[in-house]
């Protein structure tokens, strides 16, 4: 199964469900001028960093290999598409059809543990302009120590697919070298996920190795999510501590 192929029939969980990214970071992003030059947002699912960046004023070429994710995108930013501020395109991080020397950052967020870094690399020098950068960004939330934090991961833990590799990170450190040769920044936002329980279960169903939505496993999944909800809940919600994670570097 190929990487985009993992998210089929998750689009319309991930787009409901998944954390967005904090407004410090757009503004960060903007406060640095990393904006000015035009962006290819690269493996940019259903258009939750996308956003970030249109609504900092930057100028976005969406590039995404899964159909449902980029029809989820198309139908969340469409104004920005009308007004010529976003262009949405198929194409994956080593061969993302843009034009040589295009654009003054690249992007990836939520994306850049699923590319091949080598060819990517490659990618990146040919979009990216003379001194142009990297963002690779990941909303994290396994490095919280918060008791609903354990307790999901306990359950993420007794659900996922055999043979899912026990994650600590999201960000893969090994391909971070490579990925970002000329060395890099890293700047951390707090970004805590408010969830019902019915945002909860849709969570959950937009991970790759967990139950898909209509999955029979899902079912159980369901149950033991309704449990911890139940034992974490206040006012009707959860907490889940993300941490955004922000590597910014350069090829060079």
């Amino acid at each position: 199964m190929s990487h985009a192929d993992r998210f089929l029939g998750r689009a319309e969980v991930y787009a409901a469900a998944r954390p967005g990214y904090p407004a410090a970071l757009g503004e960060w992003l903007r406060g640095r001028g990393l904006l000015s030059g035009g962006v290819a947002d690269l493996g940019a699912g259903t258009g939750l960093f996308t956003r970030l960046l249109l609504d900092q004023g930057a100028v976005v070429t969406a590039v995404e290999p899964n159909g449902d994710m980029r029809a989820q995108l198309l139908g969340a930013l469409d104004p920005f598409v009308q007004t010529g501020q976003l262009k949405v395109q198929a194409g994956t991080s080593e061969a993302t059809g843009l034009e040589a020397g295009s654009v003054g950052l690249v992007t990836a967020a939520q994306a850049a543990h699923w590319f091949d870094p080598v060819p990517t690399v490659q990618e990146f020098r040919r979009v990216l302009r003379p001194g142009g950068q990297v963002l690779l960004v990941w909303n994290d939330w396994r490095g919280g120590d918060e008791p609903f934090n354990r307790a999901y991961g306990d359950v993420v833990r007794r659900h996922s697919a055999p043979d899912t590799p026990e994650v600590i990170s999201r960000s893969p450190d090994p391909e971070l070298a490579i990925l970002l040769p000329g060395g890099l920044e890293h700047y951390t936002f707090e970004n805590p996920l408010r969830l019902s329980r019915q945002r909860l279960r849709a969570l959950a169903g937009s991970i790759s190795y967990l139950p898909a939505p209509g999955d029979p496993q899902a079912d159980e999944m369901g149950q033991d999510l309704d449990e911890i909800f139940d034992a974490h809940a206040a006012g009707g919600e959860v907490v889940l501590t993300y941490r955004t994670h922000a590597y910014l570097g350069q090829l060079d």
